[in-house]
């Protein structure tokens, strides 16, 4: 954005004088000036060329950002001392003339700002690449080069196409680039809009296009967004002792994904995960992001519209705009409703209005895809609430199992392990595969039900030990199928703590001196001491009970 605001600022001069019949005459810049303008692009250009070079080439982090950041730094300083020179030198006018800024003025300011903004940036990140250990595979995901050539594509296609239309509609550079971005980003003001016939049949192309190459931009950001908080996560889940290690497949080329282990760190115990624990961090860590993000980009967005209003309302003067005029603008322009019955006409109003909706685009991204999660967790949890407060009987019970099925409403405290539910799907899963094995009557439930609440003295708890055993025996043996099955195939694409639910409840994951669970049957405990007594030594579910504790 910066750039191209640089080469609007190059293109044309900075102050224009308006006639008595409003007509505007564009004072000639002089050479100095237009060397200086053409030094701070190349200055930028190369900074753009470097960074990427940097990102993509995996080059020396340090020495490639600070150079990079050192150029952005340069080229703001030409252009800021470039507006200074000119603010302080006022062309001649004779009355009823005046004069005033052009939008190029406005595009320089907001260029040397932004190359400021991201050269401190930039700088602070450099710092802390020898501080915060990062894989390279890491590295490639917070220096992701599809944001920069995603952005440089949207970029060309707004500029392109604003000098194309140019000459095709007799605009100026400035006014072609206000109405390719409210064209772009479907806001639709209709001030400015093409005549002749060539203009208009260019625009079902160039409209297309440009819209397609913002969705591209715009899932870029959501992506990056997504990668943040994965890698956010898994310092997280470090810090807690937990953790991530990458496993190298045999064959590289071959291998399309990459698989990740969970292991507990070697300090706390060297054999056993603590799945559950993981899991609460991964929960917690993700509805805790959700409203992070949801509270900062609602913020953003408010200031966007309530802030930018009071800037439009001073740009708009001499339309007689009043506060909730440009209230009225910002939050239409902003929810790209666009009616067009208020749109600005001073240089910097539409200067300003690029900058904005540029602006708003990534703020607009992470409010409204996190919107969706979380009105759609709070609608939720109303339905739990208004459930609970009214006792719909089967129906009520209906809505519960299906919100469940779908981990919508996942309990948070220590039942969210019990996997109940998902033993019963099994269950129902395996009668339809196999309908002529010989599977227990009993649901998971009511084998818990019986191994909990068997009196002391049964002569018929051994019995029921062993059916239960064996029965959670072949269901251990059915989840180790398949979540080897799964884990052939794309693992991105599954979610593999639904299975983690279902297979905990089979093990004992305990710390050996805490002996057997009495809130989950232990398959562990009747392992070393009914072994004999439930199926042979040498048959193969136990056999691939053994390799799962190995």
């Amino acid at each position: 954005m910066a750039t191209m605001f640089n080469i609007c600022t190059v293109c044309q001069g900075l102050q224009e004088i308006v006639q008595s019949d409003s007509r505007a005459m564009i004072v000639t810049q002089p050479a100095w000036a237009v060397t200086l303008k053409a030094i701070s692009l190349a200055l930028s250009a190369t900074a753009d060329l470097t960074l990427l070079l940097t990102m993509k080439l995996k080059w020396n982090a340090v020495k490639g950002f600070i150079i990079t950041a050192f150029l952005w730094t340069s080229s703001s300083a030409i252009l800021f001392s470039l507006v200074g020179v000119v603010a302080q030198q006022p062309p001649p006018v004779i009355s009823p003339q005046t004069w005033r800024y052009t939008q190029n003025y406005y595009y320089g300011i907001f260029a040397a700002a932004l190359y400021i903004l991201i050269a401190g940036l930039l700088t602070i990140y450099a710092i802390s690449v020898h501080t915060v250990h990062l894989t390279p595979k890491d590295r490639t995901s917070v220096e992701d080069t599809s944001i920069v050539l995603r952005a440089l594509t949207l970029a060309i296609f707004l500029l392109g196409g604003a000098a194309i239309y140019v000459p095709i509609e007799g605009w100026s550079l400035p006014d072609a680039l206000y109405w390719a971005v409210y064209t772009i980003l479907t806001v639709g003001i209709g001030n400015i809009v093409p005549k002749t016939h060539l203009g208009r049949s260019l625009l079902f192309p160039y409209a297309t296009a440009g819209i397609t190459s913002l969705g591209l931009f715009i899932s870029s950001i959501a992506s990056f967004w997504t990668r943040m908080g994965d890698l956010h996560l898994r310092f997280e889940l470090e810090h807690e002792g937990i953790h991530i290690h990458e496993i190298v497949p045999a064959d590289q080329s071959t291998t399309q994904h990459e698989e990740y282990e969970l292991v507990q760190h070697p300090t706390t115990h060297p054999r056993k995960l603590n799945i559950p624990k993981a899991q609460q961090i991964k929960l917690n860590f993700h509805r805790r992001r959700q409203w992070l993000v949801f509270i900062f980009s609602a913020i953003a967005w408010l200031l966007l519209w309530l802030v930018s209003a009071r800037i439009f309302k001073g740009s708009e003067r001499n339309q007689g705009w009043t506060y909730f005029d440009a209230l009225y603008f910002t939050f239409v322009s902003l929810t790209t409703i666009g009616y067009g019955d208020f749109y600005p006409s001073s240089n910097f109003g539409k200067s300003f209005f690029v900058f904005w909706a540029l602006l708003a685009v990534p703020v607009m991204t992470a409010l409204v895809g996190v919107m969706g999660q979380v009105g759609f967790r709070a609608v939720v949890y109303f339905v739990r609430r208004l459930g609970k407060a009214c006792p719909w009987g089967y129906y009520g019970r209906r809505i519960r199992v299906f919100l469940r099925e779908r981990r919508l409403d996942m309990p948070t405290g220590g039942d969210s392990y019990t996997g109940s539910l998902s033993l019963d799907a099994i269950d129902i899963e395996n009668q339809q595969k196999h309908p002529g094995a010989d599977y227990p009557a009993t649901s998971s439930r009511m084998i818990q039900h019986s191994n909990l609440h068997d009196p002391p003295n049964s002569q018929s708890r051994p019995t029921r030990q062993m059916e239960s055993t064996q029965y959670k025996l072949l269901l251990l043996c059915q989840e180790i199928k398949n979540i080897v099955t799964l884990l052939q195939d794309d693992v991105r694409n599954v979610d593999l703590h639904r299975k983690w639910v279902q297979i905990i409840p089979l093990l004992d994951i305990e710390d050996e001196e805490q002996g057997c669970s009495e809130s989950i049957p232990s398959v562990e405990c009747h392992h070393r001491h009914r072994r004999s007594h439930v199926v042979g030594e040498d048959t193969e579910p136990y056999a691939i009970f053994d390799i799962m504790h190995i």
